[in-house]
C-alpha cells in the first residue's frame, strides 16, 4: 500500500465546499440580523415593510440568524483542527439535522417555484425570489457536499485507527 502525501493543495481541494459553506451561513446570518432590525437590503421595501412588522417574522430572523451562525461553526468543524476534538457524534448529530432541514426547505422550495411558475406569478428568470433561491440552493449544496466529505474522511480516518 503506498502513503499518500498530504500537501497544502489537496487540504485546500478538500475544504472548499466547507469554507463556502461557512461564507454562505455568514451571508445568511447578517441579512436575517439585517432584516430583523428594519433595514431590509435586497427585498422590496414597501413588502418587506408590511411582512416584518409582525412579531413572528422577528423571532423567525433571530432564530435563523442563530442557525445560521450555528451552521457557520458546523461548516469550519468539518475541517478545522479543533473541530477534531469535538465529539463526532455531536458533529454527526447537528450535521444530520442541518444537512435534513436544508435539504426539506431546498424541497418544498423547487415545489414552491414550480407552482408558481405554472400559475404565471412567476415568469422572469431573474425574478428576485427566483435569485433568492438559486442562492439558497448553492449554500444547500456546499453545505451537504462539506458534510459528505466529513463522513466520508471521518469513516476512512476510522478504519485506518482501527488497524
Amino acid at each position: 500500500m503506498t502513503a499518500r502525501i498530504v500537501t497544502r493543495f489537496h487540504l485546500a481541494e478538500r475544504s472548499w465546499p466547507a469554507y463556502g459553506a461557512a461564507r454562505w451561513s455568514l451571508v445568511f446570518a447578517v441579512l436575517h440580523t439585517v432584516w430583523a432590525t428594519g433595514w431590509y437590503v435586497g427585498l422590496d421595501a414597501e413588502i418587506a415593510r408590511k411582512v416584518f412588522q409582525t412579531t413572528w417574522k422577528l423571532v423567525y430572523d433571530i432564530v435563523i440568524a442563530g442557525m445560521c451562525v450555528l451552521g457557520l461553526f458546523l461548516a469550519l468543524a468539518f475541517i478545522q483542527p479543533w473541530g477534531q476534538r469535538l465529539p463526532r457524534w455531536g458533529i454527526n448529530f447537528v450535521g444530520w439535522c442541518a444537512t435534513g432541514l436544508l435539504l426539506l426547505r431546498s424541497g418544498g422550495s423547487i415545489v414552491q417555484m414550480i407552482y408558481l411558475a405554472v400559475i404565471g406569478k412567476l415568469n422572469n428568470i431573474l425574478h428576485p425570489m427566483v435569485l433568492w433561491e438559486l442562492w439558497f440552493y448553492l449554500g444547500t449544496t456546499l453545505f451537504c457536499l462539506s458534510f459528505w466529505r466529513f463522513r466520508r474522511d471521518s469513516r476512512l480516518s476510522g478504519s485506518r485507527r482501527r488497524r
